[in-house]
């Protein structure tokens, strides 16, 4: 039977300065999911019909956290990416991810904000929770790749 264990995320709000102000970032989201939601007994959402992971996540947290982005009042998210065909090439890494995607927001202030909301945390998160097996998450600024024998600049040295 699964488990819920509760993601445990970093404070957002604490890395605001590690990225540029009013620069648009790319979150990319490695997703595995439960068979079946899996909410605590304590959850007020215990009781809801059972549902599998994916669609809890598309049909309960998505809409959940998008009613928080517009309390909130931050620019919805964009998909840059989307893809359910995952296959990992590394041998050392053996996580079977279901879905990857990478979604634009207008900054980090304005993602970290919103994931630190009373709204997210409330209506969203417990169904994120419930979705989830596994999560990797990525913040980055997009930017152009270098040209072939160049080296980026990064962020910390400019």
């Amino acid at each position: 039977m699964a488990t819920n264990t509760p993601i445990r995320t970093k404070d957002y709000l604490s890395l605001v300065g590690q990225f540029p102000d009013n620069v648009p970032i790319v979150v990319i989201h490695m997703l595995r999911f439960n068979e079946t939601a899996v909410y605590p007994p304590s959850s007020p959402h215990a009781s809801l019909p059972p549902i599998s992971g994916l669609d809890c996540f598309y049909k309960r947290y998505v809409p959940a956290g998008s009613a928080a982005a517009q309390e909130v009042r931050i620019a919805p998210a964009t998909a840059r990416f989307f893809s359910a065909s995952v296959t990992n090439l590394l041998q050392h890494n053996d996580v079977p991810w279901d879905i990857v995607t990478a979604r634009k927001y207008a900054s980090f202030s304005d993602y970290a904000r919103y994931q630190a909301s009373d709204a997210y945390q409330e209506r969203a998160v417990p169904h994120r929770d419930a979705a989830l097996k596994d999560w990797s998450l990525v913040a980055c600024v997009e930017e152009e790749p270098p040209k072939v024998g160049e080296s980026p600049t990064l962020w910390s040295s400019r």
